[in-house]
Formats: structure tokens, sequence, C-alpha cells
């Protein structure tokens, strides 16, 4: 008896497009009716189809299924495609679970910063490395990065585009530059550039969305501090935390540590 491969697909729960797949693949043959020229279906297919939707279930590629049904693959064969399969599952998952810590950091550190916008608090700002000189707008920033740092893949969250400027300058102006964390290496042709170490003991610190006007970022902090008594050198350090996009521009939250006077 054969069925066709709609009552196929009625019997398994599978579409039909799916089967024909299969056979197209030339994993399942079934023979075509001479009177209506329909492909129909042996019971030795429907278990062929059986075996690889188990196949499937337990991640085996097409390549994978083709060759056990197809190229007469031993036993043997069969027990080393299960080992290959389980240690590439083992990497998966272990990169998944990676990637569910640094999602997991990352969203407790983006409610820190959304929560920390309009709030104000003193601290010191963090050590974080810079060469010397700034980022001019005129040169390729792909340039200044190559002659600074040796960069892998995962050393971006590393990252800053950072600025700094003075309140106190008759007109404030960023002065943009990379920096980063201290994980990071600078390139073996440049280990005798001088390298900056910004730190602070002592910052009034907070969160804001970048704008291209350093006193329009920093109004609200120089407002507090005013209302509040607190010295400023008037020194400005931002470095970016998240970035967005309005409009197909790129934004970035900034954590700003506005320099407190010793005096």
């Amino acid at each position: 008896m054969y069925l066709t491969v709609n009552e196929i697909s009625k019997a398994l729960g599978i579409p039909t497009e799916t089967i024909r797949y299969y056979v197209r693949e030339g994993i399942i043959t079934p023979r075509k009716n001479k009177e209506n020229n329909y492909w129909e279906y042996s019971s030795d297919d429907l278990i062929k189809l059986t075996d690889i939707l188990f196949y499937r279930n337990v991640s085996f590629t097409i390549q994978d299924i083709k060759a056990i049904m197809t190229e007469n693959v031993p036993l043997e064969g069969i027990s080393s495609m299960i080992d290959r399969k389980k240690n590439e599952l083992i990497d998966e998952i272990q990169r998944s679970v990676a990637s569910l810590h640094e999602l997991q950091d990352w969203s407790e550190h983006l409610q820190r910063e959304m929560a920390r916008v309009g709030e104000y608090y003193i601290d010191a700002m963090p050590v974080s490395y810079r060469r010397k000189g700034k980022y001019e707008e005129a040169q390729h920033i792909a340039h200044y990065l190559e002659k600074s740092f040796d960069f892998d893949k995962g050393d971006w969250g590393d990252v800053s585009v950072s600025f700094t400027f003075n309140v106190n300058d008759p007109q404030p102006k960023l002065e943009r530059y990379v920096s980063f964390s201290g994980s990071l290496k600078l390139k073996s042709t440049n280990l005798s550039a001088e390298v900056i170490a910004e730190k602070e003991d002592k910052c009034l610190i907070t969160e804001v969305h970048y704008s291209d006007d350093p006193m329009e970022m920093c109004k609200g902090l120089l407002d507090y501090a005013k209302e509040n008594n607190i010295k400023l050198t008037g020194t400005v350090y931002g470095r970016e935390n998240t970035n967005y996009y309005v409009d197909g521009r790129r934004m970035s939250m900034y954590c700003l540590y506005a320099v407190i006077s010793k005096k």
C-alpha cells in the first residue's frame, strides 16, 4: 500500500514541503504512480522519515543524515558522528552560557546607567589608559587605532570613545580619544609611546546622553555643583557606555566625571 505526500504529512505531522525537500536531497525515494503521475510513499519511506526526524532532533545536519542513510556508514562511524556532535553541542552550550553571563552583566549595567541620568554622586574616576594626544576629526579613526593598539575581537567591550574638556574655557571643545581598561596592549612598534593613566580620586559623577555641545551635556551637573557648593576644577571627562541609534545616527550614554577641587 502506498500513500500520497499529503497523507504522509498528516500521519507524521510534518509539512509536505519538508518531505519533498528530503526527496530532492535523495534521502527518500518514493515511486511515481504512472496513472496519475503522483509520487507515492511506501511504509519503508515513512519509517525512513521517522529516522530523519530523530536525526534532526539530535541536531544532525542534512549532510550527516545523507551519509548515514545513503553511504553505508558503519556503526563505528555513527558512533564517531555522535561524539563529534556531542562535542559541538558542548562548545555551543559553553558559548551560550558565556553570552548569557555577558548579557546579564550588560543588562545590569544598562539599568544602572538609565537610573543615574539626572542623579549625582561623588566617587573616584576609575583608571583608564590612552595614548598621548587626541583623535583629530580630519584623521580616520581606523588609522588612529591602527597606530595605537592591538585589538582582538573580544576587546571592544573594554574600549571607550572618550573625551575631555574644560568648562572654564571661553568656548569648551571636546577633545576625543580612545581609552581602554588596561587589558589591551599597545602595538609592539609603539611600546615607547607615552601612555597616560587617567584617574581622579574625587569627582562629581552623573550619566548623560551624548551631545556635541559640551555645556549642554554638563549643565545639570554644573547646576548641582553650584547648588551644593561643590567646587570643581573645571576639567570634565566623559567615558562611553551603551550606544543606541536615532534616525541612523549613533548616539551614546556617557558617564561624566567632573573633577572636584582639592582646595
